[in-house]
């Protein structure tokens, strides 16, 4: 936890349904089980860009976590999709992301259905 007004949760071991804290935060369920279909995640990076809209203010750099969402939408709609650079892009995101309540797990969420796809 830092003491600059953000606050954020660790979980550990397995854990059902959305998970958020603080003032403000809000949080999504992603379906973590079976094979994500490309059109779920480009959803769920749709939202995550716009949860990155609404909390810019909360974020460090939020023009490059714009950016990651940005490239990792390009990178995942190749015919082919290179594993290794999508989940440098999706680890870079969840990084950027994980000092703001809800956003950080719709982001680990996230990485985790990207992660199924590109396997």
């Amino acid at each position: 936890m830092t003491h600059d007004g953000n606050h954020g949760v660790m979980i550990q071991r397995s854990s059902s349904g959305p998970v958020a804290t603080g003032p403000d935060t809000t949080a999504n369920q992603i379906n973590h089980m079976g094979e994500a279909s490309l059109r779920e995640i480009l959803e769920q990076l749709h939202t995550t860009r716009q949860r990155i809209e609404e909390n810019r203010s909360h974020l460090v750099e939020p023009e490059l976590a714009l950016e990651e969402v940005d490239d990792i939408a390009d990178l995942l709609r190749q015919e082919r999709p290179d594993r290794r650079r999508v989940m440098v892009k999706v680890d870079r995101l969840v990084t950027r992301l994980s000092g703001v309540g809800g956003i950080a797990g719709g982001a680990w969420g996230l990485s985790q259905l990207i992660n199924q796809f590109v396997r």
